[in-house]
């Protein structure tokens, strides 16, 4: 590749020089959005920038000859017009105003927005087996024409063609350079070859010390297969990892580390290591220094940093706007002679795609301790944001530098009124961002300053400053807890000199810093060792990791496994685990002093693989499946089989499985991609014709139902309550599993109730099933009755009565209740009606047609309906009366 194509351009003169670097382009604003919403440009500018290296100035003026002005040592500038410029620098040392130096330099005009399928950012799925050709400018994709004179730069293998080829799937981004060689214009294309692995996902591992390796693993015991009760998950997936716990692992291997204290790496968005620096060398992740490719007349042979410093170095993936994750990294060093702290850039597409220094020294501070450090946060746009921390030694005063897809800014850090260090021990901070410490020494005295860092400008605010005592010891490492609430440090002894190593706890929510102290804990001490570097391990998903102790000579390294735990009395609340233990890993090389500065690109999920959920698990209750399908967006259609003889067709089925038992999943997709003729012609009487079938994927997995109690309750009964009857409920469960009961609205936990007022009553069966760990799984069954207040009709026909006037049994009564449409019929003994009555209430008094009847048996018939039960037939009854006299 042409060194002209260098993503930075610098700027070096004379013997007051003053620096000129970043992009030399004019601003381009974002364009309007195309067709769908999809921007055909974005705004990526990158600003141009300025540094007086003159470590005696102390005010500055610089015009950059477009009218804007800035009072910074080291501004940012952008320009709104392409064309040539003479900037101007005005210095003051010593109170005297010196004389103006200018530079003049070109703003060039970035070339024409390259596209892929007429988009900045696109996402194309194509059958795996099969070849894309990447074109940047392709008209006949509504592309634009290609620039004269551009070049190209592609990532992730660095290729200067204007197309490529492309087989495997990844994110792919192209570099248009203009003629100069300085501005330039990206596109990004994510290639997805259907069901094609993107591989990545290695074991995270620590290089430091001589040679040391402390590789991480996870601990089987947290790796949890899936609960054959639970009532949904994923299917056709691996066992979960119920919030893995990394623990140290025996390593094999050595790496060319050789530092007694400073190293730094950095992890890529699958996980694998992509570089890392002792602070002199920057290794590639096969173990090989990076080469330097500097545009001329620069040249170098090694870092301007160095390993003897306690955090002299720190790698940060740059976030590229609209381009691929991540191809650029800025290589922070600190020089221990002259405390002058800047950064080099390394181009992951140059050498292979094995990375390049493109760039270096490039100037962030002239004075800096030697302590550097990160944290990261996702802005608006989900990119990675990363703060970088450094204190200058001269004044005291923390310099934060936000580094997002603009490059390298400086944060606006309100002055704090602290301690300039006579010695500097670590800085860290907290796994969540919001707290920072740094260890240091003055007046013979060790201190720990703690800070609140403000969650979206980075900006620091004094916490705590916490004395601990004269040094020697010296105090050197520290680490907070996962929840930010303890602090670990340690004191750096003296062996030959008997000067003890100890290791303490600091409870940080103490009242005041005179408290957190005096009831400091001591966890251990050495008088043959000399304690270093602390550091948290791999973590996940807010669990926390060990605290990992680097150990002055050993070839083992201490770690603490409970750090999150308080210490009130006994220390072993943490369980440390010291680096003479048996237990210790051994990390194949030897430790030092320091630990890594480790930082980590944001994790990218790829998600293609045939995966689905499953969600209710009870016999005779819906069991939803759910796939998004695969190789998005082509086609799918997606088949099922439930495993008990049935079938379905679809992304979500439901399936009601009526037996408990378990049951192979089996699910087929087919993926298709449609040709160039299904997109524009739509007749659907083709079906698939049109469209190329990609491949057909078959899983298979396996479903456990549980079993649904079986409730036998009516829909409706009835008692007469208001003469005081009661009526038992009784579901008669059946298929029950350690059964509990609940009934709505009497709230009754038992499996029958007795009633006594008309309602409806809810029954809720439940089977209750526990999993080896203690999980609680439940099947419901639930059905109603309604109960009604309602009577069966009476009445009573006497045998007899005796119409004589004696005042006893005189008159035929019939006593009735709840009947309707009351008919009675008496007759004498030929068939004549002699009595009748449609009133129930109405009584007869033996007589017809004024003279009362011989005494002799009378038949009669009544009928009657019910009166809450309308739509039973009507009751019909006969018989005899004895009229007696």
């Amino acid at each position: 590749m042409a060194a002209t194509l260098a993503c930075i351009s610098t700027i070096a003169f004379g013997q007051n020089p003053f620096y000129v670097g970043g992009k030399l382009c004019k601003s381009m604003p974002a364009s309007s959005t195309g067709p769908g919403g999809t921007p055909t440009t974005a705004d990526c500018n990158e600003p141009t920038i300025f540094f007086d290296e003159d470590p005696l100035s102390t005010a500055w003026l610089w015009d950059f000859g477009d009218g804007k002005t800035s009072d910074l040592r080291n501004p940012n500038h952008l320009y709104a017009q392409a064309g040539t410029y003479t900037v101007t620098l005005t210095r003051t040392k010593g109170g005297v105003q010196q004389a103006p130096v200018t530079r003049t330099i070109t703003i060039s005009q970035p070339p024409t927005q390259p596209t892929f399928k007429g988009q900045i950012s696109k996402d194309s799925t194509v059958c795996d087996g099969k070849t894309i050709t990447l074109n940047p400018y392709n008209v006949l994709e509504k592309g634009s024409p290609e620039p004269p004179g551009v070049k190209y730069l592609w990532y992730p293998n660095g290729e200067t063609t204007k197309t490529i080829d492309v087989t495997k799937s990844g994110c792919y981004s192209v570099e248009v350079f203009d003629a100069s060689g300085q501005c330039s214009r990206t596109a990004k294309i994510n290639v997805k070859f259907c069901m094609q692995s993107a591989g990545g996902g290695g074991a995270e591992k620590w290089y430091f010390g001589k040679g040391a390796t402390l590789e991480f693993g996870i601990n089987p015991t947290s790796v949890v297969p899936r609960d054959p009760l639970a009532d949904n998950g994923d299917l056709f997936e691996p066992p979960n990892q119920d919030n893995p716990l990394y623990i140290p692992v025996q390593s094999t291997q050595s790496n060319p580390i050789d530092s007694p204290e400073g190293v730094a790496m950095v992890f890529d968005p699958k996980g694998d290591l992509v570089l890392y620096t002792d602070g002199v060398k920057i290794y590639s992740k096969d173990d090989q220094p990076v080469p330097f490719q500097l545009p001329p007349p620069a040249t170098a042979t090694s870092l301007p940093g160095t390993n003897t410093s306690t955090q002299s170095s720190l790698i940060v993936p740059k976030s590229n706007c609209n381009e691929c994750p991540h191809h650029l990294y800025y290589v922070y060093t600190m020089n221990e002679t002259t405390g002058r702290l800047s950064y080099s850039i390394v181009d992951m597409r140059r050498n292979g795609g094995q990375g390049a220094i493109v760039e270096t020294d490039i100037p962030v501070s002239l004075a800096s301790t030697e302590q550097i450090v990160t944290k990261s946060i996702e802005d608006d746009k989900k990119n990675m944001v990363f703060f970088v921390y450094s204190q200058d030694k001269t004044t005291g005063q923390f310099k934060v530098l936000k580094i997002d897809s603009t490059g390298s800014n400086l944060v606006n850090q309100p002055p704090i009124t602290n301690k300039i260090p006579d010695e500097s021990g670590y800085m860290k901070i907290s796994p969540n961002g919001r707290k920072l410490a740094t260890a240091y020494i003055k007046d013979g005295k060790n201190y720990i300053e703690v800070y609140g860092i403000n969650a979206t400008t980075g900006v620091l605010t004094l916490v705590h400053t916490i004395e601990l005592g004269n040094a020697p010891p010296k105090i050197y490492g520290v680490e907070f807890s996962q929840d930010g609430e303890k602090l670990y440090y340690t004191l750096r002894g003296a062996p030959s000199s008997t000067v003890k190593s100890y290791l303490y706890q600091l409870n940080l929510n103490l009242s005041s810093d005179a408290q957190i102290s005096q009831q400091k804990k001591q966890i251990a001490e050495s008088s043959t060792h000399v304690f270093g570097a602390l550091q948290m391990g791999p973590t996940n998903a807010g669990t926390g990791g060990f605290i990992y102790m680097a150990v002055d000579g050993s070839t083992e390294i201490a770690y603490i496994t409970q750090p999150d735990a308080l210490i009130t009395s006994n220390v072993a609340v943490v369980n440390y685990i010291s680096f003479n233990q048996a237990t210790a890993p051994n990390v194949v090389g030897t430790s030092k002093l320091g630990l890594p500065n480790v930082v980590h690109a944001k994790p990218q999920q790829d998600g293609d693989g045939l995966s689905a959920t499953y969600k209710g698990t009870c016999q005779n209750q819906p069991t939803i499946f759910e796939t998004k399908g695969i190789c998005s967006p082509m086609k799918n259609e997606v088949s099922w089989d439930f495993g008990d003889g049935t079938k379905g067709k679809g992304t979500q089925v439901s399936h009601i499985y009526t037996k408990p038992g378990r049951y192979t999943i089996t699910m087929t997709v087919e993926v298709y991609a449609e040709t160039a003729i299904s997109k524009v012609v739509n007749i659907p009487v083709l079906g698939n014709s049109l469209r190329e079938k990609c491949d057909v994927f078959t899983v298979i997995d396996e479903i456990n139902i549980k079993p649904s109690p079986i409730i036998n309750l009516a829909d409706s009964t009835y008692a007469c309550f208001r003469e005081g009857a009661t009526l038992l409920l009784d579901p008669k469960a059946q298929n029950t599993v350690d059964p509990t009961y609940l009934w709505r609205p009497r709230n009754e936990t038992t499996p029958t109730i007795t009633v006594d007022v008309q309602s409806t009553y809810t029954t809720f069966v439940t089977n209750n099933f526990t999993s080896q760990s203690g999980e609680l799984y439940t099947c419901t069954t639930d059905d109603k009755i309604v109960v009604e207040d309602k009577c069966d009709p009476r009445l009573f026909i006497p045998e007899a009565f005796s119409p004589n006037g004696d005042g006893v049994n005189d008159v035929l009564e019939t006593p009735n209740k709840y009947i309707t449409d009351y008919d009675l019929k008496i007759y004498n003994r030929w068939g004549e009606i002699i009595f009748q009555s449609l009133d129930p209430f109405d009584k007869w008094d033996g007589s017809y047609k004024g003279q009362i009847m011989a005494p002799m048996l009378y038949a009669f018939v009544v009928s009657y309906k019910s009166e809450y039960f309308p739509k039973r037939p009507k009751i019909t009854k006969s018989g005899g009366i004895l009229l007696i006299r």
